[in-house]
């Protein structure tokens, strides 16, 4: 079979020196190999690129793996012993959140930023109606055990980031990671959304340099959890994130209108059970306590202001 596309980031990797690996998991849609350069996902065309993988050309994948068989990567193809996908024709994609907001800079800065609107996001998740994962955070439906348990411990984040204090925002990050339900557990789906949204704010000049804050959030929270939910972690950490979000992140920081915005949203938020409307929520909290406008500094009356 073929690959679609690849993330650019995996392969300048793959021309610097291929890579041995294993097969961790595999599902219809997705197929996660540890390598020494951290975790290479494989995906069907049905799901959005993400950082370090690579979109193949075919309807499922659980068929051509299976765990523990080894796998070849190098700059022209992946291979097991039986399957084997060819990456010469495969479109790279750029998906670090500094060059997707190329876009967006140009009409913004510091001096003119108008404060960015969580109102679409908030719309998106409030049509999703009661679920098991972190929504009610920024919402004012039902709340369940996992949010209760996150919603006092997320100030000490929020504060921490403001500060700019590193060591005490990776602290806040592994009291708040491995909390939830799915492979991906909601907090750490909630902090990838959060940390995007942070680089995107840098990258377009609300924010100062986050990358060390980003960093320290991400490498302490991924010790916190599972391997795939960690390396997911650790990309967001250094600003990587998938097409989906790339591209609302855009949208967001360029004064798109709404209705584009929730169409972008509602695209992340169906993202698996509960791991996309999770992101949307830690993007919402992210641009509430952090993006310098109304909202900022108002610690106990987000509400308020949301509503």
């Amino acid at each position: 079979m073929d690959a679609k596309a690849i993330c650019t980031l995996l392969y300048e990797r793959l021309h610097d020196a291929a890579l041995g690996g294993t097969v961790l998991s595999a599902f219809e849609h997705a197929v996660n190999i540890e390598t020494p350069a951290g975790l290479v996902s494989i995906l069907t065309e049905t799901r959005c690129l993400q950082p370090f993988a690579v979109r193949a050309a075919c309807g499922t994948l659980q068929a051509h793996f299976a765990p523990g068989e080894q796998v070849l990567i190098n700059a022209d193809t992946l291979r097991t012993g039986r399957t084997v996908i060819s990456l010469e024709t495969a479109a790279t994609v750029d998906l670090s959140v500094a060059h997707g907001m190329q876009s967006a800079i140009a009409g913004h800065s510091r001096e003119h930023h108008s404060a960015l609107d969580p109102a679409p996001l908030l719309s998106v998740l409030a049509s999703g109606g009661e679920s098991d994962g972190l929504s009610a955070l920024v919402t004012r439906l039902k709340s369940n055990v996992y949010a209760d348990f996150l919603r006092p411990r997320l100030p000490r984040l929020f504060a921490a980031v403001a500060a700019g204090e590193e060591a005490e925002a990776g602290e806040a990050a592994a009291a708040i990671a491995g909390c939830g339900i799915g492979l991906t557990p909601s907090s750490d789906d909630l902090l990838t959304g959060y940390m995007a949204m942070l680089h995107a704010m840098s990258a377009v000049g609300v924010l100062g340099n986050i990358a060390p804050v980003a960093r320290e959030i991400a490498g302490r929270a991924a010790q916190k959890t599972n391997r795939i939910s960690g390396a997911f972690l650790l990309q967001s950490g250094e600003g990587y994130v998938s097409e989906d979000v790339l591209h609302l992140l855009r949208l967001l920081c360029s004064d798109s209108d709404a209705l584009q915005i929730k169409q972008a949203a509602t695209r992340v938020a169906a993202f698996g059970s509960t791991s996309g409307s999770d992101m949307l929520t830690g993007i919402v909290l992210a641009i509430i306590h952090h993006d310098g406008g109304k909202n900022s500094g108002q610690t106990g009356n987000q509400e308020k202001c949301l509503f």
